[in-house]
């Protein structure tokens, strides 16, 4: 267990009624959580009596359970948290992930901690969503075979929505694998202008959109392409969505900016309301209900795995922009030059 204690993530085992048998150093200080205590202590009260029931029959039939959580810690704050439960010589096992250190931009996109956690959470995310996807898909196409020659054609357009609808979450699916399967990361000098026009031909096809970019050549980091690619399309997939069908303008402005590679997409979309800026980053949240709310939380995660960072501007009714910030040189400063210390 003395390996256990050197693990930044939070390790609690629990016999089948949630008893605590053992609980790491991290576990000990951010829940408070001790031997022979039970583990629905760190569970949010209306947790405690059906979801906790509900979690320990999946894991104990399936023998695993990962999702986002809010526990309650030692200090009776709401903290937000990735889950991983799993069954382990007839007892269960609770690996937490404590999200709220990631702003804090501690962890990097090599981190062993933080790929693990970034695979638990694409993996998972993807998993969930494939399932009932493909069930809805299946059943779709099996409606569409029975229906009369006779059909009216509202009725028609309105399973074309449905489909184009299951379409796009499996292509979000697709890029959340995307991420998965890139990590560990592998990490090469890339052109990030380069790679925001190449996204951007992906859009210029579009109905009702017009792209504009201005970019400084050369602008190079040190990234696995993949990975920006996807935080770029993200970004700008909500701001098509955003528009809701209507004419968008999107402006990309790629600069360097001493050891910063800055990426700025705006669009002249509806905008977001003050008090739900703060939210846009939190995962599965999003005002359309076409929208699994993912991408943008993920495209956070990975930023912040490389040392940078993603700022949101947006005013009701006049636009939003997104500004995505990278170190350029992979290299910190102590390893670059000699400096007064």
């Amino acid at each position: 267990m003395e390996l256990l204690d050197r693990l930044e993530e939070s390790i609690i085992i629990t016999d089948k009624n949630g008893g605590v048998k053992y609980s790491n150093d991290s576990a000990r200080l951010l829940f408070n959580v001790e031997k022979e205590k039970r583990i629905t202590t760190i569970f949010k009260p209306d947790d405690r009596e059906i979801f906790f029931v509900n979690l320990m029959r999946i894991v104990e039939k399936h023998g695993k359970y990962h999702n986002f959580i809010r526990f309650i810690s030692g200090q009776g704050n709401l903290i937000f948290c990735w889950l991983n439960a799993f069954t382990y010589n007839g007892d269960i096992v609770f690996e937490i992930f404590d999200l709220s250190k990631t702003s804090s931009n501690n962890t990097n996109i090599n981190d062993d901690n933080y790929v693990r956690l970034l695979k638990y959470m694409s993996e998972g995310v993807a998993h969930s969503i494939r399932n009932p996807v493909m069930s809805a898909g299946g059943m779709l196409n099996r409606l569409k075979s029975k229906l009369p020659k006779e059909t009216s054609s509202s009725i028609l357009s309105y399973i074309e929505i449905v489909e184009k609808s299951l379409y796009k979450i499996m292509h979000i699916i697709a890029n959340i694998e995307v991420i998965s399967n890139s990590l560990p990361a592998s990490l090469k000098k890339i052109d990030l202008s380069e790679i925001a026009r190449s996204v951007a031909q992906k859009y210029e096809k579009f109905d009702n959109i017009t792209i504009n970019i201005k970019a400084q050549e050369c602008v190079e980091i040190y990234a696995d392409d993949s990975h920006i690619a996807f935080v770029i399309e993200e970004i700008m997939k909500n701001s098509y969505d955003a528009s809701g069908g209507e004419a968008v303008v999107i402006d990309i402005e790629v600069i360097k900016e001493q050891e910063k590679a800055v990426v700025v997409i705006s669009d002249n979309g509806p905008g977001i309301e003050d008090e739900n800026i703060p939210l846009v980053m939190i995962p599965f949240y999003s005002t359309k209900p076409s929208n699994m709310g993912v991408g943008l939380s993920l495209s956070k995660f990975i930023v912040e795995g490389y040392g940078g960072r993603i700022e949101i501007d947006s005013k009701k009714g006049e636009g939003t922009t997104l500004t995505v910030t990278l170190p350029v040189e992979k290299r910190n400063i102590l390893r670059r030059e000699v400096v007064n210390v």
